[in-house]
């Protein structure tokens, strides 16, 4: 990487550091650009060489994966064993973060729906990625139909995370979120996990 490229990356990364913290600890509303430059060490300007608006920011932070290698993704799936408990465990991360930034969260939500799928992220999230990848994973040990492709059922499980949030919010946060989503997730993966036969 060159470094104009390598110093234009560090800014943008720090933009988005300081964002979600700022939004995380102050709310999204009350959190102003000024305070997020300021925050990042950078001009207030700087800000619309990255970001049009703070919801844009906020869609970054929820595609963000700079700060997750490949070597850290390897080791999830090396130490985190079946292809259910790694979608269990995405999922429970998933949420943990959602609850601890829920006003973020509903923002991104909002964003996410009014605009789809955008060239820049035409891969999905990050979460859609590990999902798609814990799917390819057991389609090639042999535990997951093949009947369809990963990314189709990795779409099918976003899906399901998607309404099951906006159902937890519409109704007022009631409920255990990670419970909820766990049951209609173990639901889906029955159809899709393959029951492996034991030869006695």
């Amino acid at each position: 990487m060159k470094l104009r490229e390598k110093q234009k990356a560090e800014v943008k990364s720090a933009l988005i550091r300081a964002g979600e913290e700022l939004f995380g600890n102050k709310g999204f509303t009350e959190t102003t650009v000024e305070e997020i430059t300021a925050a990042a060490g950078v001009a207030r300007g700087t800000f619309y060489n990255y970001f049009q608006t703070k919801e844009d920011l906020a869609l970054e932070i929820f595609y963000e994966t700079e700060g997750l290698t490949t070597e850290q993704v390897d080791d999830f799936f090396a130490t985190t064993l079946g292809t259910e408990n790694q979608i269990q465990t995405i999922i429970t991360i998933a949420v943990e973060w959602t609850l601890r930034k829920p006003e973020l969260f509903l923002v991104i939500l909002i964003e996410k729906m009014k605009r789809g799928s955008t060239p820049e992220h035409a891969n999905g999230t990050l979460f859609r990625r590990l999902i798609t990848e814990a799917f390819e994973r057991g389609q090639m040990a042999g535990v997951v139909t093949r009947e369809r492709l990963a990314q189709e059922l990795a779409h099918d499980i976003d899906g399901l995370y998607m309404v099951h949030m906006v159902r937890w919010y519409h109704y007022g946060k009631q409920g255990d979120l990670l419970s909820i989503l766990l049951a209609a997730v173990n639901t889906y993966l029955s159809g899709a996990i393959v029951k492996q036969k034991t030869s006695y």
